[in-house]
């Protein structure tokens, strides 16, 4: 009966706040700087200047409010920054002239642009992916790198594998099979699905997908998520831009390549792992031995979005993490 009261007050919840996308949460701010050729969209939590500085990344198709309600339950000891990814939320588009390290020096330069002095880099999914590689080639740069749910120890590690593996949440359709296909014309989506790639026309469709629409899905598929949650995911997919062409896919593809990157960071880190059987758990925490100053752990009861399905717990491990720094 408890489960059945909770299940309809989270429906409604989610009824009354599909209305219309939300605005950027109380007490925050956001704002652009132009680095690494582009126009480049942040936010920033409720200030904390003179507290550590965390730099958030978020995955295939998200935005930089994805975080929020992890986000909230930090932002008193930290001074955090959520990125909008070239190509998503409110940053410049992506160009014929991205390449596999064009995210990583994104984020390099926002770093730079900021005068951030060491922040904590944490990224999801792809931003798991991207602030790995930063950790690996820019080992000065970093004071410490988190990863939520990165490719580790499974064959397909180095690109974007389908939901629930990679992208930013429910119902996402995988990526095309080569560079070539990802430009091969498709129908509009259906309602229950979400194309990271697609023609210009494809993707453009998808964003015409009501607001109402997304929130409902993401409430059906999704009992463990905050109403809050749903409602910033849903935003995220209005505002995605997806990469037009083929050369432009290759930003996504090419992150996705972390190589041996794990093996080369050298500032303290931290996997957090969607829950997994004894085996895949086992091949996990054998890539991530390689880690010179890290630990994997996995979350139970956790899908790809984990701080969005186990947020407490995901918030007990960053915060046992972070004390230690």
């Amino acid at each position: 009966m408890k489960l059945q009261v909770a299940t309809v007050l989270a429906t409604m919840a989610l009824a009354a706040m599909a209305a219309a996308p939300p605005g950027i949460p109380d007490g925050w701010s956001d704002g652009f700087v132009y680095a690494n050729g582009i126009r480049m969209h942040y936010y920033r939590a409720a200030p904390t200047t003179g507290k550590p500085v965390i730099v958030m990344v978020h995955g295939v198709t998200d935005n930089g409010l994805c975080w929020t309600t992890l986000t909230q339950e930090l932002q008193k000891s930290y001074d955090i920054y959520m990125m909008d990814t070239r190509g998503h939320g409110l940053s410049d588009p992506f160009t014929d002239a991205d390449t596999g390290e064009t995210l990583i020096r994104d984020v390099v330069e926002f770093v730079r642009v900021m005068k951030f002095d060491k922040p904590i880099l944490m990224g999801h999914s792809m931003g798991a992916a991207t602030v790995m590689r930063v950790g690996a080639q820019y080992p000065d740069l970093a004071g410490a790198v988190i990863m939520l749910d990165p490719g580790v120890g499974r064959p397909g590690a180095g690109r974007p594998p389908g939901a629930p593996q990679a992208g930013g949440g429910p119902g996402q359709a995988r990526p095309a099979a080569s560079p070539q296909a990802a430009q091969a014309p498709r129908p509009a989506p259906a309602p229950s699905s979400f194309s990271m790639f697609g023609t210009p026309e494809t993707l453009a469709t998808q964003n015409n997908q009501s607001f109402e629409d997304f929130v409902a899905r993401c409430g059906r598929q999704n009992s463990k998520w905050d109403p809050v949650d749903c409602q910033y995911w849903a935003l995220s997919k209005r505002q995605y831009h997806g990469p037009y062409s083929t050369a432009q896919s290759q930003a996504i593809q090419g992150t996705m390549a972390a190589g041996d990157s794990l093996a080369r960071i050298t500032a303290p880190a931290l996997i957090l792992k969607a829950d997994a059987a004894a085996e895949a758990r086992k091949a996990q925490q054998e890539a991530a031995s390689v880690m010179q100053k890290g630990k994997l752990v996995h979350v139970d009861g956790a899908g790809h979005n984990l701080h969005h399905d186990q947020r407490k717990r995901t918030v007990e491990e960053l915060t046992a993490f972070l004390n230690t720094l």
